[in-house]
């Protein structure tokens, strides 16, 4: 189970990263599912903040430095290194700053809005003492016209070139690691900083371990002292959600020995997130079904096991499905995802989700009303519309019935709560109706004699219900005279109440044949008319009548 949990875990949060937002997809350095910022459209400018930013990228992603180095404002004093200051620029970019370009402003005149008429802000980069220096793009504008021309990035950008640089990639492992490690490698992370990574995967797993047997023993200890065993079972549940928490918490520090690059960092910090957040709900998920056990075995405890069976597993599907849904909320977020906007377009779009999920909604509130209503529970013989069987699973869309075929039968709760619905698990006696017929050649002593046997030998029994038995003559049908016998018997075990019915029957047909009666059968009388006019002469027979010309 556990297995199965984390790999559907990492399944989803693979899915999630490939249907990431551009904002993310864009931290990781992944191709965009919209259009490049080469392919934008015709109204941004070249000489805009956008476009300059965009050729800049793309002469530096073809290392021509020369080129890239046009789209910086450097000092004179600086020209014979204008090649290296781009590449520097370009890596610095890579490593501590994740830019969209889509937010630049694609207009000539630049963002106008922010207060800063002669330049654009695209981003802040953290010096090693904690100061943050802006990356500006300026406007330079040509000399006899005063309009712009092209966008670069300011001198002052340009001096904080150097000692960004110097900073970046833990500059005290530059003189103890070889050249060969200090080398950018994919995603702009450097070949020591994967290296640290797949060192420090086993390290946080032990790290994990460690602190999860040393916690839970400590832990152990003082709930072996209580008088409860709500916790020892809570402590043991909680196992796999407490390491994956204690691993995903060791994670972070990790992260900030390494020094990552921005981009590759906020992913991973995301990604970390998100397995706090798993270990949480699975965490839940646990104590969920550790409550719904407890819950279950304290209701046999008390006899009401049956109800027990109905409607713990029902109210724990459904905190389960609040908690999923809850749960792909905050994914969704931790991605990226504007929630509040899917939320407010839910909202909007109301109608049609009703209108989609207007059987689900149905059958969802049909569970709910068969349970407040207590209409029937698992284990109860039920006969709802054409369907007659054991109840066998209430779920939060359909009911399953065993019929006597053997045969399941699956009823939408939405329809079922529609349905007539007789439970013959809520009865508290069983009813035994049937009619004697007897032939006409009984007297009036005899029926006394026979009904009064009859009354006596139900009375007689055991679990007959005494306060209602009726013996009685109730009509003179075509070929018997009827007598209908009505009396309940206290017990609610079908099985049980066969036996008594057999036996009930056995005793009537013995008092029926000591009393000198005997069961009629359907009889008419036939009139043979013979010729010459005589007399017609009545013959028993049990054929259609027969006139003789």
């Amino acid at each position: 189970m556990r297995v199965r949990l984390i790999i559907s875990a990492a399944l989803g949060f693979l899915a999630a990263g490939l249907s990431l937002p551009q904002q993310a997809r864009a931290q990781l350095g992944l191709p965009s599912r919209t259009p490049s910022a080469d392919s934008a459209p015709s109204s941004v400018s070249p000489a805009s903040p956008r476009g300059a930013l965009q050729s800049f990228l793309r002469l530096a992603e073809a290392r021509d430095w020369v080129g890239a180095a046009q789209y910086l404002s450097i000092p004179t004093a600086e020209r014979a290194r204008a090649a290296t200051l781009a590449r520097r620029l370009k890596t610095i970019l890579d490593q501590r700053l994740a830019i969209d370009v889509r937010a630049v402003s694609g207009a000539v005149s630049g963002d106008t809005t922010d207060g800063d008429v002669g330049g654009d802000r695209i981003g802040v980069i953290t010096s090693a003492n904690g100061r943050e220096d802006p990356v500006r793009m300026v406007r330079l504008s040509a000399p006899s016209s005063g309009g712009p021309v092209r966008w670069v990035f300011s001198q002052a950008t340009v001096g904080f070139i150097d000692g960004w640089f110097g900073n970046l990639g833990a500059p005290w492992l530059r003189e103890r690691l070889p050249q060969t490690l200090m080398r950018v490698g994919p995603f702009n992370v450097y070949y020591w900083q994967w290296i640290g990574l797949g060192l420090a995967i086993p390290l946080v797993l032990l790290v994990a371990w460690g602190l999860g047997a040393v916690l839970r023993n400590l832990l152990g200890r003082i709930a072996r002292h209580t008088v409860t065993d709500w916790d020892d079972l809570l402590l043991e549940h909680l196992r796999g959600p407490f390491r994956l928490l204690a691993a995903s918490l060791a994670i972070g520090p990790s992260l900030s020995l390494l020094e990552l690059n921005t981009r590759v960092d906020g992913v991973l910090t995301s990604f970390t997130r998100g397995l706090v957040l798993l270990s949480i709900f699975w965490g839940l998920l646990r104590i969920i079904r550790l409550a719904q056990d407890r819950v279950a075995n304290a209701a046999w405890a008390t006899g009401q096991g049956t109800q027990a069976r109905t409607l713990v597993p029902l109210l724990g599907n459904f905190l389960r499905v609040t908690l999923a849904i809850i749960a792909m909320l905050v994914a969704l977020a931790q991605f990226g995802y504007p929630v509040g906007t899917l939320l407010a377009g839910l909202g909007i779009g109301g109608i049609a989700v009703a209108l989609a999920a207007q059987k689900t909604v149905e059958h969802l509130f049909g569970s709910v009303s068969l349970a407040a209503d207590n209409a029937f529970r698992v284990g109860d013989w039920v006969r709802a519309g054409a369907s007659e069987g054991a109840v066998e699973r209430i779920g939060l869309r359909s009911t399953s019935i065993r019929t006597v075929d053997r045969t399941v039968v699956r009823i939408p709760n939405g329809r079922l709560a529609d349905e007539r619905i007789e439970t013959f698990g809520e009865r508290d006696r069983i009813v035994l109706s049937t009619d004697i017929d007897l032939t006409y050649t009984t007297t009036p002593e005899q029926l006394d004699r026979i009904r009064d046997a009859l009354e006596a030998a139900l009375r007689a029994h055991p679990m007959v219900f005494a306060d209602i038995v009726r013996v009685h003559v109730v009509g003179f049908t075509d070929s018997a005279i009827r007598i209908n016998v009505v009396s309940w018997f206290l017990t609610t075990d079908w099985q049980e109440f066969l036996r008594i019915r057999h036996d009930m029957l056995i005793t009537f047909m013995r008092i029926i044949r000591d009393n000198g009666s005997s069961f009629a059968f359907p009889t008419r009388t036939v009139y043979h008319v013979q010729a010459g006019g005589t007399t017609p002469v009545p013959s028993l027979d049990a054929s259609a009548p027969v006139t003789d010309a």
